[in-house]
């Protein structure tokens, strides 16, 4: 129990009467009879609120996209023997934005309220939720504190809102195509089609020779390009990836962007893993498709952050040549390093290839460009226009480098990145370079 906001009230009106008692000393029994009306009220409230009971209800673990708007519910009832007026005031994790919120009810006796809280993610992760506070009041001369019992766990997982989003759309696309059947195609792949008879033409590495020795005569086996291809996101979150963008990482828009891709992959038929680098590479998630191969990229993805170290690439090409043992589409999301370390990306890229097909998807930095294409009016403008332009055509330099080394390389606003990576995909697939 502690005083409520009108008995501070009372209390200094009480305080300016007692002054007058210097001068109208039969003032005196009007304060006396206001501080006893006062203990008598205050008393009258403590039993009621001590009498009063309070219980709360809210989901055990509660789960946030990142950087979208959300709302919190609390259920809260008061079982008690007149109105009160209720306050409760909940203390949020620092994944979340505003720090605390605070909502003001009078309830009836046994009403069961339910409590909004609006509230923000601006951190992946996942921290404990304290249990909230709440204050009772009937006349605002005595106010009680009472802890509710809903603390919990609240976990602020990737954005993925324009999954959902793409999956209705998806969705309408294949109920147009209901009924057809994609019939496969003939080439040098991994998985085996048929065995027909020999024809002269055909190649005599096809031959099935333990066929031939059983029919009798030569029989020739036919592959057809794989269904199921296999696609790895490299997610970097070196120094450069801490940088924000709208409020967000560049590795949140990394994040978004990969699960964005390892949906459209999986509803494609592809194997998709993900793993993170900086100055290692991680073990991440293995290729593989299904619902539960999604359930781990998002648990996986949701514990990344940014560290304040160097990219390593070269590392990492070493890592992925010892790891990957068929034909992968390595899609790398990173930012474009200094002058002085692009020389290991390009190293990188000349180890993956031929082997394997590398996407390098490059964020953009539109204030560079825009530096860049200013027309200057004093001397300041013109230093900072010839710099960014020296970066801006070094940076476009770079790129023709790697596209000359065999690298697919995408230029992509970060908030852009989802879209980009699974266009850049999608003509993958259509061109059928894997």
């Amino acid at each position: 129990m502690r005083p409520g906001e009108r008995a501070a009230r009372a209390l200094l009106l009480l305080a300016a009467a007692a002054v007058l008692v210097r001068w109208l000393p039969e003032a005196i029994w009007l304060v006396i009879a206001g501080v006893l009306a006062l203990g008598a009220a205050a008393a009258a409230e403590a039993v009621i609120l001590g009498r009063a009971r309070v219980t709360a209800e809210r989901a055990a673990r509660i789960a946030l996209p990142l950087d979208e708007p959300e709302e919190i519910e609390l259920a809260v009832a008061v079982h008690a023997a007149r109105p009160l007026r209720l306050i409760v005031r909940q203390v949020w994790p620092a994944l979340l934005d505003p720090p605390a919120s605070e909502e003001r009810r009078r309830v009836r006796p046994g009403e069961l309220v339910r409590l909004r809280f609006a509230v923000r993610g601006v951190v992946r992760g996942g921290a404990p939720l304290p249990a909230p506070h709440a204050a009772l009041s009937a006349w605002g001369f005595v106010e009680r504190r009472v802890e509710l019992p809903a603390a919990g766990e609240v976990q602020v997982l990737p954005n993925l809102k324009a999954v959902a989003r793409l999956h209705r759309k998806l969705n309408r696309f294949a109920l147009r195509g209901l009924g057809s059947r994609a019939s496969a195609k003939l080439g040098k792949g991994r998985e085996f089609d048929r065995l027909r008879d020999y024809v002269e033409g055909d190649d005599l590495r096809d031959v099935a020779w333990k066929a031939s020795a059983r029919h009798g005569k030569l029989i020739v086996q036919e592959l057809r390009l794989d269904r199921s291809q296999d696609i790895l996101v490299c997610l970097d979150r070196g120094h450069r990836m801490a940088a924000r963008v709208a409020r967000l990482t560049r590795l949140d828009h990394a994040i978004d962007a990969a699960l964005l891709l390892a949906y459209i992959a999986n509803r494609m038929e592809d194997r998709i893993g993900l793993l993170a680098f900086a100055a290692e590479a991680e073990q991440g998630v293995a290729q593989g498709r299904g619902r539960s191969q999604l359930r781990r990229l998002t648990a996986y993805a949701t514990g990344l952050a940014p560290e304040v170290v160097h990219t390593d690439y070269t590392a990492l090409a070493a890592h992925l040549r010892r790891r990957l043992r068929h034909r992968t589409l390595v899609l790398l999301l990173t930012a474009l390093p200094e002058r002085e370390e692009q020389g290991e990306l390009l190293k990188a890229v000349e180890v993956l290839t031929p082997q394997h097909l590398p996407l390098v998807v490059l964020f953009t930095d539109p204030e560079l460009e825009a530096v860049a294409r200013m027309r200057p009016a004093t001397k300041e403008e013109l230093c900072r226009t010839l710099v960014a332009r020296d970066l801006w055509h070094g940076r476009q330099q770079m790129v023709r480098r790697l596209r000359r080394r065999g690298a697919l390389v995408v230029e992509t606003p970060p908030g852009d990145a989802g879209l980009d990576a699974v266009n850049a995909y999608l003509e993958v697939k259509r061109a059928q370079r894997l």
